[in-house]
């Protein structure tokens, strides 16, 4: 057996070194990732993100994402709605990253694993309760024996009101 690294062709998705920004097929396909009216200012935002950060939003390692928010309404000023972007890397995203910097620093590569705790402040390895989301939920990533945790609680995170007109959401 060959111990040759096996090359692979790169799609016309690929952001090559050279570029500096998204061709005019990227652009296309960005649209199915609902990237379909942003401006071209924030796509070069988001150009330079994926560029410098190496990761890739046709693999969902890094998305830009765009948010319904209230501007204006402030000294009389007339109250408006506009789309705003914010990018955002994917979970796939942090574990390159992740695995660059262990490369980076001749450790070991981060195994993540993650746990979900209830209502009852109980920590589970798997969330199985289908009607209601876990209170809270922890990332733990290990390299060379070292933990590192971080816990988000749902309530922090989730949208529960409509952006639009501050109802809360079903299920909420």
């Amino acid at each position: 057996m060959s111990t040759a690294l096996a090359t692979t062709n790169r799609s016309k998705l690929a952001i090559t070194p050279q570029q500096r920004e998204f061709t005019p097929e990227q652009r296309e396909h960005l649209k199915q990732l609902g990237i379909d009216d942003a401006p071209d200012a924030d796509l070069a935002v988001f150009f330079h993100y994926c560029a410098n950060t190496q990761l890739d939003p046709f693999l969902k390692q890094i998305y830009m994402i765009g948010r319904r928010t209230k501007v204006g309404g402030y000294r009389g000023e007339p109250e408006r709605w506009e789309t705003k972007y914010t990018i955002q890397v994917g979970i796939d995203g942090f574990r390159i990253l992740g695995n660059r910097i262990a490369k980076a620093q001749g450790r070991g590569y981060p195994v993540p694993r993650h746990e979900y705790c209830g209502f009852d402040g109980e920590w589970r390895d798997v969330w199985l309760d289908p009607s209601q989301p876990p209170a809270a939920a922890k990332g733990i990533v290990t390299v060379d024996g070292i933990e590192f945790a971080a816990v988000v609680a749902f309530s922090e995170r989730a949208q529960t009101r409509n952006t639009q007109n501050g109802q809360a959401l079903t299920g909420q």
